[in-house]
């Protein structure tokens, strides 16, 4: 069972294989190509330990950090100290209640993908949509249904991962189980948390369902949203899209009220 304490003390260990401050340089390339405006407000959906949020408000923005988890904005507040123009709050992410009051909105790390139903999926886009203004930049990454499945020999293959930081050594065990048919992938996630100083070890399991999309389905429940989609990358280097891409970034800008929809 996961331990939500210890996943917020160590979750930028556990996460340490992924580079923040290159995925945070591609946002402001996308924010100075596709928003109509100035960036200056964006809110971070899902902000986990605020990563992103605190490496934007360092950059000049001011960052508002969303999550469910109370263990995850503490973490992220403790990171912030210091820092004005950074504040986090705990909340669904699918009720909130701001109209059109950020120039931006990220959804880091597959936030999308947890939200299976499409009842979940629109009330989330929906309250995203309410809280951007009109030609605001939504950027988020989730699982795409065709690279998973064109690899999944590999995803479905039990793997041992290794992260380091300090005296920190994390091991990650997984295995996947794809229903292509519902395009939902389970993956049972086992961590062992050693601090080589003083020989401790923690452990914590978890499983997640997460959901994998097409690029037609995005453009449409996004567009039933009040998006449009203007650009599609395979990752936050800006790659192109292939179909074995297994990982999706996608660029989608606020359509304002009462304009007809449209797709890429």
């Amino acid at each position: 069972m996961r331990n939500d304490r210890l996943y917020a003390i160590h979750y930028d260990l556990l996460y340490s294989n992924r580079d923040v401050r290159c995925e945070v340089d591609f946002l402001e390339r996308i924010f100075r190509e596709y928003a109509p405006f100035p960036v200056r407000r964006v809110i971070d959906l899902g902000c986990g330990s605020g990563g992103h949020s605190v490496e934007l408000a360092r950059r000049g923005y001011e960052v508002l950090g969303v999550d469910l988890s109370e263990e995850m904005i503490a973490r992220a507040r403790e990171k912030a100290s210091g820092l004005t123009n950074a504040s986090f709050m705990v909340a669904d992410v699918r009720k909130l209640d701001f109209r059109e009051e950020f120039d931006a909105a990220i959804a880091i790390y597959g936030v999308i993908s947890y939200f299976t139903s499409d009842d979940e999926l629109l009330d989330f886009l929906r309250s995203v949509r309410r809280s951007l203004r009109g030609g605001g930049c939504f950027v988020f990454d989730t699982w795409s249904a065709l690279g998973v499945l064109e690899k999944r020999a590999y995803f479905e293959m039990p793997s041992t991962h290794f992260r380091k930081s300090g005296p920190m050594l994390a091991i990650k065990e997984e295995v996947w189980r794809i229903d292509a048919l519902n395009q939902v992938s389970t993956a049972e996630i086992s961590w062992s948390l050693m601090d080589m100083g003083s020989g401790s070890v923690d452990t914590m399991t978890h499983e997640l369902e997460l959901r994998l999309f097409t690029p037609r389905e995005l453009r449409h429940f996004l567009s039933d949203a009040g998006f449009d989609m203007v650009a599609m990358f395979e990752d936050y280097s800006g790659k192109p899209v292939t179909e074995d891409s297994p990982e999706l970034t996608v660029v989608a800008r606020a359509r304002p009220s009462g304009q007809p929809g449209g797709y890429l």
